[in-house]
């Protein structure tokens, strides 16, 4: 390479953000961007790593392979990348084994055994800390004697380490302790160990519930993969062949498992109450998903004689088309954290309107976004249909903008989406975080 192409491409990297050599680099196979990556920076070990990298230890305590499994790997990879040493501690039924096993060692432990008896580990999940700057788990429910962030906390603080603990948590649980957040080491100081939550709401809910100083708590949101929910004409196109709903329609969207606590049968009621009172004749549900109330939510569709006004259609891995395809996405849930469905929605230029719970108002903002509805009561019928009606009021609102009106929320969730809760620049936030506590650990041992 020559010397005019080499300070090219030394300018290129110095004017391009984070977030931009993050996108980059995540579009490179993992031996082309390890290459780079140790190219650029020497050993590759990220700034305040030190030779070597930082020692990180990440925990999961459930077995399954879903959204947060998923992304702890995700993030073990990409620290690996950044020239750190990763360490997973998971149960020997875990589903991510092989996937982590590919780029990273593996120690295991009996589900069983360490709920039974936790102290038949303690010797070994303390050395594994011994030997780490820091350990991230994930808040899990209390299994026989076993917490994870409890026992890890208290592992740490009575063999006296100075290993950092985070705890990453999701949708708040009521049953959860103030102990789940750090155990022994939400008494030490300074802060020995921090939470972080996907949404303000949760952390706010932490606060208020369990009395921990918000100085341990910090919200960075999980974000939603922005680059795969941009709207073109070809989008469009492939929208109306997948899902052909009659010209002049007002379509409102509906994705999710077809279970009580998403509020199908909400929606379903909704629809009929703004046809029936003249409010929105137009109106066509687009439900797509599969689950237990299928054939409720069938029969209920012939109840109330909507079938010219509802179309269900099943689960798809390319929910862009469904965004594309409506006017609106309506989430009429029981019980959300911060929904998927209505980041992506919004970062398609949809409007969205949502049960005003946990996480979905800090999305779906009154007369900017959408509109935000009062929850009922799952388990009390009778609070249903007055939902229902809330429900039907916001949608109505929203099919009463005119065209200025729709492309002021189109622009603003859009805007919202790609600025606060781009995977890409959400999950850098988490790595930063991990890297500079680890980092201050390091310094300290040294």
């Amino acid at each position: 390479m020559g010397a005019a192409a080499s300070a090219g491409i030394s300018s290129s990297i110095s004017a391009s953000s984070d977030s931009e050599l993050q996108a980059l680099a995540s579009d490179l196979d993992p031996a082309t961007r390890q290459k780079l990556l140790q190219a650029i920076g020497g050993d590759g070990a990220a700034a305040g790593g030190g030779g070597g990298g930082l020692n990180i230890l990440l925990h999961e305590d459930l077995i399954i392979k879903g959204g947060a499994q998923i992304w702890l790997t995700n993030a073990g990879s990409r620290l690996k990348d950044a020239g750190h040493n990763i360490t997973f501690l998971l149960p020997e039924d875990s589903l991510i084994i092989p996937d982590c096993e590919a780029f990273a060692k593996v120690v295991k432990y009996n589900h069983a055994e360490s709920a039974k008896d936790p102290e038949v580990y303690r010797s070994d999940f303390t050395e594994l800390l011994r030997a780490s700057e820091i350990c991230v788990t994930l808040v899990r429910q209390v299994r026989g004697n076993y917490q994870n962030v409890r026992f890890m906390g208290d592992c740490i603080h009575k063999a006296g380490l100075k290993t950092f603990l985070i705890a990453k948590t999701g949708t708040p649980d009521p049953s959860y302790k103030a102990e789940f957040y750090g155990g022994p080491l939400l008494q030490t100081n300074p802060p020995q160990c921090c939470t972080i939550t996907i949404a303000e709401y949760t952390r706010k809910f932490i606060m208020d519930n369990f009395g921990i100083d918000g100085s341990f708590i910090q919200t960075i949101y999980n974000g939603t993969d922005t680059q795969r929910f941009k709207r073109t004409p070809e989008m469009a196109v492939e929208a109306k062949k997948r899902y052909p709903i009659p010209e002049g329609r007002f379509v409102v969207g509906s994705i999710g498992r077809f279970v009580a606590v998403k509020g199908q049968k909400i929606l379903l009621r909704a629809a009929k109450k703004l046809i029936d009172s003249g409010k929105l004749p137009n109106v066509h549900l687009l439900m797509v998903g599969e689950g237990e109330l299928k054939e409720e939510i069938d029969a209920m569709v012939k109840e109330f004689n909507l079938a010219e006004n509802v179309s269900i259609c099943e689960f798809t891995k390319e929910p862009f088309y469904v965004f594309e395809a409506c006017d609106l996405v309506a989430m009429p849930s029981f019980l959300e954290g911060l929904p998927n469905v209505l980041l992506e929605a919004l970062a398609m230029e949809t409007p969205c309107v949502a049960s005003r719970i946990m996480g979905c108002p800090e999305v779906v903002v009154d007369d900017v976004t959408g509109y935000c509805f009062e929850c009922g009561d799952l388990k009390d019928e009778s609070t249903h249909d007055a939902m229902a009606e809330r429900c039907a009021d916001a949608i109505a609102k929203v099919a009463a903008l005119d065209e200025a009106g729709r492309k002021k929320f189109a622009e603003a969730g859009k805007k919202l989406v790609f600025e606060e809760h781009d995977k890409v620049k959400t999950f850098q936030k988490m790595l930063d975080v991990i890297q500079e506590k680890a980092a201050a650990v390091k310094a300290a041992k040294a």
